[in-house]
């Protein structure tokens, strides 16, 4: 069986030498012959056996299988959240105001102290505005007082400008002291004051 003729698959309006390339690769695969036949194994199913043939899931099986997917992440999430931890949006026990003293008379801050722990720690929350940044790594330092003197430290921090928000913690009874000071580190002198 010979195959289509060279000049009606190509055309004549094709330069040289391009036309002769072409002309060996026709020559090739007209010597090579047709592609053996596929193997039984390969060969397309008919019709009327592909009548017996049942997909796993139909494509409306997967989609109620994706919805019942969507629905048991949904539950798990909402499960974790219900009963995750979530102590970070605990409110405070309570709320100390504090006010700049002459040496920062532009400064302000708010103690939020939260519910003891169980080891009895007390976590708080500083928030501190108008404090100016000391200056060398120097640090500011926050006190519990008794008659309006230092009496146990509640962690050091330092401030940049605008607002800092500090993270600390006071192991002792809070009814042992009657207020709250920030002073610079190894001074006795206070810059906020309840």
């Amino acid at each position: 069986m010979s195959g289509p003729e060279f000049d009606d698959l190509v055309g004549r309006d094709v330069p040289a030498d391009e036309r002769e390339r072409l002309r060996h690769v026709h020559d090739l695969l007209v010597e090579a012959g047709a592609p053996p036949e596929l193997p039984e194994g390969l060969q397309p199913v008919p019709d009327e056996e592909r009548a017996n043939v049942y997909p796993l899931f139909p494509k409306r099986r997967w989609a109620a299988a994706a919805a019942l997917a969507a629905a048991l992440a949904a539950a798990t999430f909402g499960v974790g959240y219900l009963v995750g931890d979530r102590e970070a949006t605990a409110e405070p026990a309570r709320v100390v105001v504090m006010d700049g003293t002459s040496d920062a008379s532009a400064a302000r801050a708010s103690l939020a102290v939260y519910d003891v722990d169980e080891a009895g720690n007390w976590p708080m929350e500083l928030t501190v505005r108008g404090l100016p940044p000391l200056p060398g790594g120097e640090l500011y330092e926050l006190w519990l007082t008794k008659d309006g003197k230092l009496a146990a430290p509640c962690g050091v921090f330092a401030v940049g400008s605008g607002t800092t928000v500090v993270p600390l913690t006071a192991p002792y009874s809070l009814r042992d002291f009657d207020g709250w000071i920030v002073v610079r580190q190894g001074s006795t002198e206070p810059v906020l004051t309840t």
